[in-house]
């Protein structure tokens, strides 16, 4: 008897719930990517000496290399700044690089306005996106 009443509310409960409500696990990332940079507040600046450095790392999530493409950009509002288009080969996980000096993509874009840099990574068909804002001053 008590079966059967627990058996009828378990069963009324699943009804009333319905799959619509049932919680679905995001499917994790098969890659790990980490953006770092210098700062939040890259300078533009016309002189060669002054540069904003930044790193990206990309792995599996098991910690190995694998072949990616990494776009760097800038965006704001709607826009983005394409900066540059890295391959990096497997046996490879991290690019480092630096912006700055005369043609730098950082004297053209809103100074004082937030803004994301962004490294878009794609590999084995995922695309992960990281972001760092920052202020030009």
């Amino acid at each position: 008897m008590l079966r059967t009443l627990l058996l009828t509310v378990l069963v009324a409960f699943a009804v009333s719930v319905g799959p619509a409500t049932a919680a679905v696990a995001p499917t994790p990332s098969a890659l790990r990517v980490l953006l770092s940079a210098q700062n939040h507040r890259p300078r533009a600046s016309k002189s060669p000496e002054v540069h904003w450095s930044y790193c990206v790392k990309v792995r599996t999530v098991s910690g190995k290399s694998i072949a990616s493409t990494i776009r760097i950009q800038i965006a704001w509002r709607r826009a983005i700044r394409k900066i540059a288009v890295i391959s990096l080969r497997k046996g490879y996980d991290h690019w480092c690089a630096a912006i700055g000096g005369e043609a730098s993509v950082f004297n053209v874009v809103p100074r004082g306005r937030r803004l994301l840099f962004q490294a878009v990574v794609n590999a084995q068909g995922v695309t992960v996106t990281r972001s760092w804002p920052i202020v030009v001053r």
